[in-house]
């Protein structure tokens, strides 16, 4: 049993992150804290949406309470920064396939986790 909600936060505000943050909402434990992407629109659009927070910068949604798990969904080779930023964070990380573009750049996420 899950005592509390489990807390994700995506970063990257694309396509794919609808089908993340729906099924957040559909997940029994889960809620969706906020988003972050580049395009403050794009995080302002999806958050609007799933009636959570939003910002243009990755460190601010890694700072908000009760975010436990981040979903990274920005685009394939731009996957690298902030999933570290994540993991720096102490947070759980999710990454949209491809992990990364090269292996060098998936050995640094892996290391850092």
């Amino acid at each position: 049993m899950i005592s509390a909600p489990i807390g994700f936060g995506i970063i990257g505000a694309g396509m794919i992150s609808s089908f993340h943050a729906q099924a957040m909402e559909r997940l029994e434990g889960a809620r969706l804290v906020g988003v972050a992407s580049r395009s403050k629109e794009k995080a302002r659009a999806l958050a609007e949406k799933h009636g959570v927070f939003a910002t243009d910068d990755p460190a601010e949604l890694l700072a908000r309470p009760g975010l436990d798990v981040v979903c990274i969904t920005t685009p394939s080779g731009a996957h690298l920064e902030p999933a570290l930023a994540a993991i720096r964070a102490g947070k759980h990380v999710v990454i949209e396939k491809p992990i990364e573009i090269t292996t060098a750049r998936v050995d640094q996420i892996l290391a850092a986790a």
